[in-house]
């Protein structure tokens, strides 16, 4: 392998954990955290927002990492047409959905407050899914690609 080749190798590598980070703990969060701490007579609401606050920090680092490594990949992809209509279709829609996910999760944080004063948050329910619908876009253009239609 040249170079290059190990860029690419280490930029996917890079953007697939930092994908795993940011999925794998919203569904941490849901699945396992939200019923264990609702299940109980009274929340540790403090413990709940600790962690909250823990893995905010991870899915920004997260969310930092998996755009700039996507957009290097995504350049480097296309510039080399292995991938037809269909594969630009795909990345245009996950390239979509990865954006929703990340803005309603509110990555700016003053947004993320405003929309906590004014009642209006998106379903954490929501986030994950279509964090998880990028993923699995992701999976399809790694199998498109090389398949130019």
């Amino acid at each position: 392998m040249n170079s290059s080749e190990w860029m690419l190798l280490v930029l996917r590598l890079v953007h697939s954990l930092a994908a795993m980070v940011w999925l794998g703990g919203g569904v941490y969060l849901l699945l396992v955290m939200r019923p264990a701490i609702r299940a109980q007579a009274e929340p540790p609401r403090a413990f709940l927002e600790a962690t909250t606050e823990q893995f905010r920090e991870w899915a920004q680092v997260s969310t930092l990492a998996m755009v700039a490594t996507g957009v290097v990949l995504m350049f480097e992809r296309l510039s080399n047409s292995g991938g037809g209509w269909v594969y630009v279709g795909l990345l245009v829609v996950k390239i979509v959905v990865g954006l929703v996910a990340f803005w309603l999760a509110g990555v700016r944080p003053v947004r993320r407050a405003m929309r906590r004063s004014e009642g209006r948050r998106a379903t954490p329910e929501l986030i994950v899914t279509l964090g998880l619908l990028a993923f699995v876009i992701g999976v399809a253009l790694s199998n498109v690609y090389g398949q130019a239609a």
